[in-house]
């Protein structure tokens, strides 16, 4: 590849825990599904235009060059896995269509969940595309990818790219510039340590400031790390056999609630919040409804302090702990989630969560008001589908698009969630007040 250079960048520590046993690899992997007007994704015969969807997307990867990418590790595993540039990228294992045409019906949710694009390939860039036709002459594409790539808001960015503003027929050209840009594996692991130590000591003042941070974090810390590393393969061994995964990664439902944004942006902001503070409110509240027995109820609430500085930051991600008291009415429980979440979000230091008492977690995201378009294909709806920890009970994630806000639950098939559905949609329709006049 002319004028490319060697790329690698190695995982944040923190990041690593995505990627940390084969549980965890299976559990991080989130998913949203677009649905689109089918009409300009078919051959002139009416059957889907895989070619067409594949070339599209493989130009596009390369103004993404995360979707080109995939980890492999270092020497000795002596670092975190880097991320290296893939040479060739095979699209029909990326990209697939599924088998069969299926119902274009709001309640038959699992095909858009990514749970039956089938296992994800570690060894390959961590992420797939599944075109799924439906019946009423719609596509559904369901992408999915391993939060190790980034978290909500990277994943946000790279939607920007693979679904313009703009509709257009045409293939996006790929500059030499553009594949420069993306780079080449270095030929060998310690070539990507080579890489590694360079970028480090760029960021260091000078050799006294680079002993005091490499000393900043304890020498047990670091080597019970790389010894964690290099036991991992035997780990994933014991965990295959002894069929811990069928245990921890229980089997889950979904299901999403599609309702106005206006109304929900007025209600939230009457009751003194924000739609993400009345998403997690709802979701508390409909955890109390699940546990009537409990004088409180805790979720996760995902926040970031990203700013242009660190932009590209693939995961810049924390989490606080919102509690309330169980019986407290939607009305009371959203201002005391965005005093919570204002709390954490201006005090940045490390915030102990305590005893392991949270149900699972809730948080938004918006994909803007303008419509979007996959080549020239209008995107009717985006569904986002949360992942998280397989310990959790429910997971909800809202996402705003255009006018609609569509908010997705996903829980333990052992929860009632047709209830905890029911306790959102009250949560979502709570009427305004009567004014006497």
């Amino acid at each position: 590849m002319d004028g490319a250079e060697p790329r690698a960048e190695l995982i944040r520590t923190l990041d690593e825990k995505y990627v940390a046993n084969s549980i965890a690899f299976d559990a991080m992997i989130a998913a949203a599904a677009l649905i689109l007007d089918g009409e300009r994704l078919r051959r002139d015969d009416g059957a889907i235009d895989m070619d067409a969807i594949r070339e599209r997307l493989d130009a596009l990867t390369w103004h993404v060059p995360a979707m080109r990418q995939r980890l492999v590790h270092t020497p000795l595993r002596m670092t975190t896995p880097a991320w290296v540039p893939v040479s060739e990228l095979d699209l029909t294992r990326h990209v697939t269509l599924h088998p069969t045409i299926e119902p274009d019906d709001p309640a038959a949710v699992e095909i858009l969940t990514g749970r039956l694009n089938g296992p994800m390939d570690p060894s390959r860039p961590l992420w797939d595309f599944r075109v799924v036709e439906l019946d009423s002459g719609r596509v559904a594409i369901v992408a999915r990818y391993q939060h190790v790539i980034g978290d909500a808001l990277f994943g946000l960015k790279i939607g920007d790219v693979v679904a313009g503003t703009e509709a257009s027929s045409l293939v996006p050209a790929v500059s030499g510039a553009d594949r420069a840009a993306v780079g080449v594996a270095p030929r060998t692991g310690f070539g990507i340590l080579a890489i590694a130590w360079r970028a480090w000591w760029r960021q260091q003042r000078g050799p006294r400031d680079a002993w005091r941070e490499y000393w900043r974090k304890p020498f047990v810390r670091r080597l019970r790390r790389w010894a964690g590393r290099v036991i991992r393969p035997v780990k994933n061994a014991v965990i295959e056999r002894s069929g811990e995964t069928a245990r921890v990664l229980v089997p889950r439902h979904s299901r999403y609630l599609d309702v106005e944004l206006a109304p929900a942006v007025k209600l939230a902001y009457r009751m003194g919040g924000t739609i993400h503070d009345l998403t997690v409110a709802a979701t508390l509240r409909a955890v109390a409804a699940l546990h009537p027995e409990r004088e409180t109820v805790s979720l996760l609430v995902p926040i970031s302090r990203r700013t242009k500085a660190d932009a590209n930051v693939r995961n810049h991600i924390s989490v606080v702990k919102v509690t309330v008291p169980a019986g407290d009415p939607i009305e009371a429980v959203v201002p005391a989630v965005r005093a919570q979440v204002q709390a954490a979000v201006e005090d940045p230091s490390r915030r102990d969560l305590g005893a392991r008492d949270w149900s699972g977690y809730a948080t938004f995201v918006t994909w803007g008001r303008e419509r979007r378009f996959f080549g020239d294909a209008p995107i009717e709806t985006v569904t986002g589908w949360p992942a998280g920890d397989p310990r959790d009970d429910i997971a909800c994630l809202s996402c705003s698009y255009e006018t609609r806000l569509t908010i997705s639950v996903t829980s333990r098939a052992t929860t009632d969630i047709d209830a905890v559905m029911a306790s959102i949609a009250e949560s979502f329709s709570v009427p305004e007040p009567v004014v006497a006049r």
